[in-house]
């Protein structure tokens, strides 16, 4: 199952969306609170079980350190304030977020910090910052100041947990539109960001980047172009974190409507990682890289919706050599406390990004929307399935043999989500993964071990915003 370094987002699959293009089945979004000029509040209850299993650990290693049953039970609460502009230019914006411990296990999968061995619970301020806009004709401009959960380039804020993580420093938007290809309607947007702090999801202080072996990381600098005509999209993506790493990515979507009842969606997203310095030099001595000096991941998906009913197939392939003596991976972070951004449609549950894998997923999704039960409306449900195979080769330490290594993954997501005009309302999702891989040794030469090993995982969201 996934390891907490590299950042378990198992909550969303993508599939075919609206218009047509990309969504991803979530049962969360803090997001939904932001009524401008208002007080929010918002309530989650979160519950993950996750059991592990490997016998060759079990049998001649005594178990897992932690135990073989994960996770906990958690609740959080999101206070926001989103001011309105002043003189349509400047406003402030500030957040309180608090977690609460109900139940939580030796490893409870970052609900809560767990390196003094209590699962202790806090309160911290999430947000704080200021924010400006300006505007013309055809465009539009924003910047904020200080901490929040920025989203920009190759940075993503995660939201996978009781409350979500921030990240400190300043954002930077600007959207143009009116740049048409004849009858296309052309809108060409910018995003930049530059971070020199974060708290992660499980925790209440904001604390310098760090890496993976916990070296500091000063600065992260990224920014994103893309232009979108409707039935096409581009888009690149840059960011490096100093003396750390440098990751870009490149995106291509074509879109097509199939008449007045759906779409098709062709993807495809590359992203090329590469080391940058010292302190992936003293992560890859330590054992704690993902790869030697360069990563890359190919992902092309073919997307389908038809009325209710959306579908996806996916294909990808990663190559992350690694000859510290441990099989690499495509390490797309900027830090073990910041997520990079990963558009990957194969991005669910477990990453599937060993080195040399091939990796193909295939993903339904029905919208109840429009049916009912009993005389009940189930507008509001919809329900997700997805099972995804990955192929790679690996050395068994024990014969010094090549294998050929298989990891599955099967997923199932009930979602309902009630949405008043204002966008506030209740949201549940059950989410139940299965992860298996057939060789357990893998787990003793990988660089992301605890992202190998066969397991079941039950999560529970309930969120509801006042």
């Amino acid at each position: 199952m996934k390891n907490k370094n590299a950042k378990l987002a198992v909550l969303s699959v993508a599939l075919l969306g609206a218009h047509p293009s990309v969504i991803a089945s979530t049962i969360h979004d803090s997001n939904r609170t932001h009524n401008a000029g208002k007080f929010n509040l918002y309530l989650r209850a979160i519950h993950i079980d996750t059991r592990i299993k490997n016998d060759l650990i079990e049998k001649d290693f005594g178990g897992f350190p932690t135990g073989d049953r994960l996770g906990g039970t958690a609740l959080g609460i999101i206070a926001d304030y989103n001011s309105g502009y002043w003189q349509d230019s400047i406003g402030f914006d500030t957040s309180l977020y608090g977690a609460a411990q109900i139940d939580a296990r030796p490893e409870d999968r970052d609900l809560l910090d767990d390196t003094s061995g209590d699962n202790r619970s806090f309160a911290k301020l999430g947000q704080a910052y200021v924010k400006l806009r300006r505007g013309g004709e055809n465009w539009t401009a924003g910047l904020q100041v200080g901490r929040g959960r920025f989203d920009a380039g190759t940075v993503v804020t995660s939201d996978t947990r009781a409350v979500p993580a921030s990240l400190q420093g300043a954002r930077g938007q600007l959207l143009v539109e009116g740049l048409d290809i004849g009858p296309l309607p052309g809108v060409l947007f910018i995003d930049g960001a530059y971070i020199n702090g974060a708290s992660p999801r499980d925790r209440e202080d904001f604390d310098k980047i760090l890496s993976e072996s916990g070296a500091g990381i000063d600065t992260i600098k990224t920014y994103s172009i893309g232009y979108d005509a409707k039935l096409f999209a581009l888009k690149y993506s840059r960011g490096v974190a100093k003396d750390f790493n440098k990751n870009s990515s490149y995106g291509l979507t074509l879109r097509a409507p199939i008449g007045e009842r759906g779409g098709a969606i062709l993807e495809s997203y590359y992203y090329d990682l590469r080391a940058a310095g010292n302190v992936w030099d003293r992560d890859w001595a330590a054992g704690d890289a993902g790869f030697d000096d360069k990563a890359s991941w190919l992902n092309i998906n073919l997307g389908l919706e038809i009325d209710n009913w959306s579908g996806g197939i996916s294909y990808s392939n990663t190559k992350a050599e690694l000859t510290n003596g441990k099989l690499g991976y495509a390490y797309f972070d900027h830090g073990d406390n910041v997520d990079g951004s990963l558009e990957a449609w194969t991005r669910s549950g477990s990453d599937f990004n060993n080195d040399g894998e091939e990796t193909w997923q295939v993903a339904a999704k029905y919208d109840f929307k429009g049916n009912s039960l009993g005389g009940v409306p189930l507008d509001g449900f919809n329900f997700t399935a997805l099972f995804k195979r990955g192929k790679f080769d690996a050395t068994n330490p024990f014969t010094g043999a090549g294998s050929d290594i298989q990891e599955n993954e099967v997923g199932y997501l009930l979602n309902y989500r009630f949405d008043e005009p204002d966008y506030q309302g209740l949201s549940v999702g059950v989410l139940f993964t299965r992860y298996w891989i057939n060789e357990d040794f893998v787990a003793l030469v990988s660089a992301q071990p605890e992202n190998v090993v066969s397991g079941k995982d039950l999560r529970v969201y309930l969120d509801y915003a006042f």
